[in-house]
């Protein structure tokens, strides 16, 4: 019986597994900088005041590796001639942290005993209490930045980046006071002017915003009349398009979308979703729109209109920001 009681456990488990999981892709698209009204290749950036992390080497990291498609966005230079754009900064590094207590029970001091008269053992009725010191330490960085136009002095883009990592520890065995230990203050800011540093670069430059988008995994049998080897085939290729197999994927959604005379709103989406995902906007926006009429599903009705929606929004920033590129 108890193998019997296993099985059931096991069967509804992956039921309710398979039931809660979905399967997804991953998509991007390109989309523009903030500065919209200007076009720049050649930046330099200054030596950043207060700046004992590495902001201004961490922003110029990154403008020098900046691609889109392989290609070089910026190029940094180390003198003012003929460079575009200047990058001024202002960065503050902090580390706030407060000291509190936390009670735990100590079981090795025994505040008083209880006899067993049957085999005279004692046992602890109550154990001493003890405070472990803990503390809650802030971590910051806030980076005030300006982007400006070397030939007018204009400033293009201004804007303060925080960042910040909270941490709590507490000291069971040990504690030193803070000021002896320096609790990885500059280690971990550090890694917080990085992050700002990839904020910063997505404001004023082109860059990739990416998205999970739901597969239709299932042929739905209330709309729609199909064989248990044309359900199969639509499961296999399902499995193409998880494999970011889009080509071969695309070739056989075609075979089945024929096959069902452009009837079935699964088949239909899912073209548009590899469309997407091989950045045809304009092909998947039409084909999204070509499932939103066939879908039964009020679920999948959401997933068609965020997807029209989605390509047309992100196509338009795509237009935008191919003209930012050199």
């Amino acid at each position: 019986m108890k193998n019997i009681y296993k099985l059931i456990l096991f069967l509804l488990f992956s039921i309710l597994i398979t039931a809660c999981s979905s399967k997804k892709i991953t998509i991007k698209s390109l989309h523009p900088s903030k500065i919209q009204s200007e076009k720049f290749s050649s930046v330099y950036v200054e030596n950043f005041e207060n700046d004992d992390i590495y902001q201004s080497l961490k922003i110029q990291n990154k403008l020098t590796h900046k691609t889109i498609d392989g290609k070089k966005i910026f190029r940094v230079l180390n003198t003012l001639e003929n460079v575009d754009i200047i990058i001024q900064g202002t960065t503050s590094s902090n580390l706030n942290y407060s000291i509190y207590y936390q009670e735990e029970i100590d079981y090795k001091r025994c505040r008083y005993y209880r006899h067993e008269d049957k085999n005279k053992k004692r046992k602890c009725a109550k154990y001493y209490f003890r405070m472990i010191p803990c503390e809650n330490r802030e971590y910051n960085v806030k980076t005030n930045l300006k982007l400006i136009k070397q030939s007018t002095k204009q400033i293009l883009f201004a804007k303060t980046y925080n960042k910040s990592q909270n941490i709590h520890q507490c000291f069971k065995y040990s504690y030193y006071p803070y000021n002896t230990i320096p609790r990885n203050k500059r280690e971990i800011n550090i890694k917080l002017a990085a992050l700002i540093a990839d904020e910063f670069l997505d404001d004023i430059s082109p860059h990739n915003k990416y998205w999970d988008i739901k597969i239709i995994d299932r042929l739905n049998k209330d709309s729609l009349l199909f064989t248990d080897e044309q359900s199969s085939r639509f499961v296999e290729i399902v499995e193409l398009i998880e494999k970011r197999n889009f080509d071969l994927s695309l070739s056989l959604l075609n075979k089945l979308n024929i096959e069902f005379d452009n009837n079935s709103y699964e088949v239909i989406y899912n073209m548009a979703l590899i469309y997407e995902a091989k950045a045809n906007l304009y092909e998947a926006n039409k084909l999204y729109k070509k499932a939103k009429f066939l879908v039964k599903d009020l679920d999948d009705l959401s997933l068609t209109n965020n997807g029209i929606l989605r390509t047309k929004t992100n196509l338009e920033e795509k237009i935008k920001a191919k003209s930012q590129l050199p």
